[in-house]
């Protein structure tokens, strides 16, 4: 028979088990949204998962989301271009440095993102 003990300690991994499971799915769907960004903003720095990103306004160059701690990026630090069609766009990258949005002229975006992948 089992003691009190290897109960509790069944009970306790099954929780962590739940737990653990909930954030990788927490994760997958993004549990942070940028404000509206309508000039070079640095969202987030640290490492993460871009999960979409949503034109607000369209405006009439299209803009960029990047890799990167500087308002003033690099194009190989780009994750994704941002078109200029009003819309959600799943993108599902991970960036490691950090987490840049530089709208094109007249766009307005956000970002759904996690942190720490």
């Amino acid at each position: 028979m089992a003691s009190l003990d290897d109960v509790v300690t069944v009970q306790k991994n099954g929780v962590i088990a739940i737990n653990n499971l909930s954030q990788a799915t927490l994760r997958e769907q993004g549990t942070l949204t940028s404000a509206t960004v309508t000039a070079a903003t640095l969202v987030f720095q640290g490492k993460g998962r871009l999960v979409n990103f949503s034109v607000v306004v369209a405006g009439s160059a299209s803009g960029g989301v990047y890799n990167s701690t500087s308002t003033s990026p690099t194009s190989a630090q780009q994750l994704c271009a941002v078109p200029t069609t009003i819309g959600i766009y799943p993108v599902g990258q991970i960036f490691t440095s950090g987490l840049v949005v530089v709208p094109g002229t007249g766009q307005s975006i956000n970002v759904t993102y996690s942190t720490e992948v």
